[in-house]
């Protein structure tokens, strides 16, 4: 039996009721007071926040809604795209946020709300859990639920875990679906989305329904189709402006100067970069002069690590593009001198930017994507039935298919052609040592793709080497020394990655009213079970190193060992066909031993000569040798039940009925899997592997929860209407034991139009099964090493320095290598000095001692209604949260430092990282190098936030105001004022924290706008603006020390507004027609952001939709 009271409207309230749910906008939701002209039947509904059937006007905790029509109508690409606009979810997830190096994440559609992380979202349909998309993670791809199937989303925008459970800490977002949809309604959509290019997506959407047994039976089905065009750098219009601040000049370095009036970076367009060709560039070895006091736009360089005849080859400092010693190629591997065009970065030694020449516009270089491709079907199916007038079923299945497609940017690396080393070196041509990625390659200057002219400069190529400057002195000119040796920047195949994923979910449940039994009275309950499925699949074609290492290395045949005379060859198959073994660098097999290479081993049998000079030099049969293809198979498994019922006890005292609530809750979460490793089948590639999952991946849940709403007064001498009510939930996990949670929330009316709200709620979120299991996969960081000699010798504190220096001999003496390296002076003939040729090769993993994250949330809000201005309604919602022992990453630098900063060596970081005791045969001494570490997730951050959330409505039909009939309005203005948004991070001073509020991302003040006319009801046109406050870049603090690091201008973003227009028209009584601008001002981010792509500032410029509803019956 539903239960309905009375209560009073004023008729031109009601109108501003009708307003603030206008479907165009989502909208906060208000209050509604009374009056005593009319009176209205309004009827309890469970809304999002509570399990109490109430009034929806005496809903305890900030609520945002948004419609389908709203969703429908959007210029926005998906679902995330529009609810991203909403600020408080600005930094959700969206589809370009999933391109570049992320594996298995391709159009992951994930909410975010406070930009407190998509983990801490707790994502419902229809008050139910769903299954997580992403791996090991809770975290729902809002995509996949279907568009027109959505009557509402109901977004809680504050702590709910007492209510919902776990996760739900920054709030919650339940997806309202259609209820006993009867009849057809056909929507589709097609847009353009990027005005840079052609690209598009396109939607169809079928539902249909039916009433069957007299009304007691609702049967409906649902399908869509979308697909999505991918969009790469080279579509973006803006980013080939190529816009950039770049070095324009250096400090002195001479005390007390901090500044010399001369901007030290300036904004430039159309910049180019050789170091990034596509087609490759070689830079023949050279030397620059140091001279940071006299000239301080050239750095100084450690002498270890300058372009020596002592230090080799392999020193990077050698290959700073110069004019007259580098070359580019065309597609034929013909070499010419590179143009340099005009020089503009005056700082460092690199003079490889500049206007015009040869070189690339580093954003479009990779040519990736910036919008990954998709293919998407998603089908649902269900039924509802009236078993009796009070008792209901539910069934309902879900179906969908994606298939995304990116475009990575090409697999990179440096190849170094020399004579420096012995033949023998070139049986094991990889230079890497196997615990990093394979990015360094040897050759020789008889390299048959090596072009003759480039040849012949190298083999007389004489350096000029310079050693360390002096305070009054730059460095002073060495003796000169023949240097034969150059470096190849190669880039080879794309890195594509594919993606698929799979999702089924079944419910079935059961819900019922009943008058009640003696005090207990208007009984709700519920029960229901789902299950859910992920499977995604991930697949990838990297480069395979050990083969891209002796196809390059090719040389000609010049006695037709292999059959055929001057043909070229790889030096590896002429090697073994003369009897020698190849070092098999994929196993550490040394050459002439068990397990080396031999002339009918694969990797030699199959090999193909490849010329890496220029772009498409290279055969098809060469890039096949090389293209190793490797995949993962991972699946999310949820099962969820849960039962509650509802009843009021009595009204006591005249204020209302007392609503309790009682339920309970079973979880259980899963995820199995196969990892990269499996499929590289110990290939050493240029991309990551990773472990399967292990066995017990896994959790269980069982919970027990409580609400009790009890209302304080009505009408009476201390207000019109007040309400206490609270919430509890006991959780017991099978992997970190039991918690509890409550929530206590306060209602106050003092008079019908004006309402207080104030809630305090704790919340918990339980590590997720990638945070707790997650196997090893591999990863890489540029590490700068805590142990080396110059490194100690550059830290200002000395305290740490000395505490390094007893440490790092102390772990070498445990590794057999004590008194091999001085650590206190870096000049010392065995300092340790070690040179990393590429980043060091780690692991992303699991950590199965974490605790639950904790959150304390409070809100206060404000609704007023002025009976002066029908249609008006104001909403001031005010919010802290804090979260503590948040899950936050340990990076490989930070565990390193940490290891060997303290007194002693600190055992909990020293155990993750992992150092040499052998010397490989390599060209650098490798012990005491890191060679792999750990990245974990430990309980030790924290983040606080506190904001205001304003939302204004209002609505008028223009009669009413104005002497003409001239249609109706519709306005909304809804924002965020973020007041603070902090982040603590640092694991060594739990106190030192980043401020991001008014950074990157981070708007202090960003608010949407929604004006809509329409001058009859088949015509509607709507106006929306999304405007954000500017960003800082720099902070304008930090200039004090040096006011000319770069015109004030550009210090923050400036402010930034992105203006729609959406056109709706009623052609007939069942057909609408909709059209769309998005953008149109073609509004972009500040060019002195440069080419990074941030999705806030929206990166694709002007486009259109066009889109239609049709409802044949």
């Amino acid at each position: 039996m539903r239960s309905t009271r009375k209560i009073l409207f004023g008729t031109t309230i009601l109108a501003g009721v009708l307003a603030a749910a206008a479907p165009s906008f989502a909208q906060t939701q208000s209050s509604t007071p009374a009056s005593s002209e009319s009176t209205t039947d309004v009827e309890e509904i469970v809304v999002t926040g509570s399990r109490i059937r109430r009034d929806p006007t005496t809903a305890p905790t900030p609520l945002i809604q948004v419609s389908r029509e709203a969703l429908l109508e959007t210029g926005q690409t998906t679902v995330i795209d529009y609810l991203a606009t909403i600020p408080a979810l600005s930094n959700s997830q969206v589809p370009s946020d999933t391109t570049g190096n992320a594996l298995g994440a391709l159009g992951l559609s994930l909410p975010n709300l406070r930009s407190l992380g998509a983990g801490r979202t707790l994502t419902l349909v229809d008050g139910r859990r769903h299954v997580g998309s992403q791996t090991g993670s809770l975290a729902v791809d809002v995509d996949t639920i279907p568009r027109l199937l959505i009557q509402n989303i109901e977004i809680v925008t504050g702590g709910a875990s007492s209510v919902y459970g776990a996760d739900a800490v920054s709030g919650v977002l339940n997806f309202v679906l259609r209820k006993d949809f009867e009849g057809l309604e056909v929507d589709g959509n097609y847009g353009i989305i990027n005005k840079g290019g052609d690209e598009t997506t396109k939607r169809i959407s079928i539902l249909g329904g039916v009433n069957l047994l007299d009304d007691r039976l609702n049967v409906y089905g649902f399908g869509e189709y979308e697909d999505i065009e991918d969009v790469n750098a080279e579509s973006i219009e803006w980013l080939g402006k190529a816009w950039g601040l770049v070095g324009n000049d250096a400090d002195p370095t001479t005390v007390g100067l901090t500044s010399d009036g001369i901007y030290d970076a300036v904004l430039y367009r159309d910049l180019r970069q050789l170091q990034i060709l596509r087609g490759g560039q070689l830079t023949i070895a050279n030397g620059v002069r140091p001279d940071p006091t006299l000239n301080p736009n050239v750095p100084n360089v450690a002498t270890s690590s300058n372009c020596l005849a002592a230090n080799g080859p392999l020193t990077a400092d050698c290959y700073n593009p110069r004019p007259g010693l580098t070359y580019v190629f065309d597609e034929n591997g013909n070499a010419r001198l590179a143009d340099f065009g005009g020089r503009v970065a005056n700082t460092g030694r690199f003079q490889g930017t500049h206007i015009g020449g040869d070189g690339e516009n580093p954003a479009l270089f990779n040519r990736e994507s910036y919008f990954p491709q998709s293919r998407s079907q998603r089908y649902q199916t269900g039924l509802n039935f009236k078993l009796t007038p009070d008792i209901n079923l539910h069934a309902e299945y879900k179906y969908v298919y994606e298939e995304s497609e990116q475009n990575g940017g090409p697999a990179f690396a440096d190849v170094y052609f020399t004579n420096s080393y012995s033949l023998a070196q070139q049986q094991r041509p990889v230079l890497n040592a196997r615990t990093s990625s394979p990015t360094a390659f040897l050759s020789r200057l008889d390299n048959a793709f090596l072009p003759a002219n480039v040849l012949a400069q190298i083999q007389g190529n004489v350096v000029q080497p310079y050693g360390t400057s002096t305070a009054t002195a730059p460095g002073a000119p060495l003796a000169q020394f023949n240097a034969p040796w150059a470096r190849y920047t190669a880039w080879s195949r794309d890195r594509i990655q594919e993606n698929t994923r799979e999702l089924n979910r079944f419910v079935v449940s059961a819900d019922g009213t009943h008058d009640g039994f003696g005090f207990v009275k208007d009984i709700s309950w519920d029960i229901g079970y789902t299950h859910g499925e992920v499977e995604n699949q991930n697949t990838e074609y990297p480069v395979d190193g050990l083969r891209y290492a002796f196809a390059l290395d090719a040389v000609r045949d010049t006695a037709g060992v292999l059959g055929t005379p001057n043909a070229i060859v790889c030096r590896v198959k002429l090697l073994t066909a003369n009897g020698a073994t190849i070092a098999n660098q994929n196993t550490g097999a040394a050459a002439g031993s068990a397990g080396a290479l031999t002339a009918s081993s694969p990797e030699v049998a199959e090999c193909q000569p490849y010329n890496i000079f220029g772009e498409g030099a290279a055969s098809q049969e060469a890039i096949n040798y090389i293209t190793a293809k490797t995949g993962v198979d991972e699946k999310n498994t949820q099962d969820s039940a849960v039962a509650s019922i509802s009843a009021t006890v009595g009204d006591y005292w005249g204020a209302g009925p007392i609503g309790v609530a009682l339920g309970a809750e079973y979880r259980r979460q899963e995820t199995t899997g196969t990892g990269r490793t499996r499929t590289a089948e110990g290939r050493w590639l240029l991309s990551n592997i990773g472990d399967d999952w292990a066995p017990g991946a896994e959790y269980e849940t069982k919970e027990v929860f409580a609400e009790l709403a009890v209302p304080l007064f009505r009408e009476s001498f201390l207000g019109y209407y007040a309400e206490l009510s609270g919430s509890y939930r006991y959780s017991d996990y099978t992997t970190t034991g039991g918690d509890d949670v409550y929530g206590i929330n306060l209602v106050y009316r003092p008079v019908p139009e004006l309402a207080f709200k104030s809630s305090f709620n704790t919340s918990t979120r339980a590590p997720d099964l990638s945070e707790r299991f997650g196997p090893r996969v591999q990863t890489f960081a540029s590490i700068t090493d805590p142990c080396d000699a110059q490194v100690i010798a550059n830290l200002s504190d000395r305290t740490i320095a000395n505490q390094r220096i007893a440490n790092c001999s102390t772990q070498a003496a445990s590794l057999g290598l004590g008194g091999v390296f001085n650590f206190s002076d870096p000049t010392a003939t065995n300092a340790f000095r070690p040179v990393y040729s590429s980043s060091v090769s780690g692991a992303l993993a699991g950590n199965t001692n974490l605790k639950p994250e904790t959150s304390e949330s409070f809100t206060f809000s404000v609704v007023y209604q002025p009976p002066i201005a029908p249609g008006l309604s104001l909403v001031l919602d005010y919010y802290e949260i804090e979260i503590k022992d948040l899950l936050s990453t340990v990076t490989g630098q930070t565990s390193a430092n940490l290891c060997v900063n303290g007194p002693t060596l600190n055992d909990v970081f020293c155990d993750v990282i992992t150092r040499s005791a052998v010397d490989l045969p390599a060209p650098n001494d490798d012990r005491f190098k890191i060679t792999d570490f750990l990245q974990a997730s430990f309980n030790f951050a924290k983040r606080t936030t506190r904001g205001l959330d304003f939302n204004v409505n209002y609505a008028a039909d223009l009669a009413d105001i104005t002497p003409w009939s001239l249609g109706r309005i519709n306005y909304s203005l809804r924002g965020t004022w973020l007041i603070e948004q902090k982040q603590f991070n640092n694991i060594s001073n739990p106190n030192d924290f980043t401020e991001l509020s008014s950074s990157l991302y981070y708007p202090r003040v960003r608010m949407t706008s929604s004006l809509s006319y329409s001058p009859n009801d088949k015509f509607t046109a709507t106006w929306i603006v999304d405007w954000q406050t500017a960003q800082d870049i720099v902070q304008r603090r930090d200039a004090i020390n040096n006011p000319d690091s770069r015109p004030a201008e550009y210090f923050d973003t400036g402010n930034f507004a992105r203006h729609d227009l959406q056109f709706r028209y009623a052609m007939r009584e069942d057909l609408d027609l909709r059209f769309g601008v998005t953008n149109v001002t073609n509004a972009e981010q500040a060019p002195w952001l440069g080419t990074t792509l941030y999705s806030n500032f929206d990166p694709y410029g002007r486009r259109f939709n066009i889109g239609f509803n049709y409802r044949p019956w």
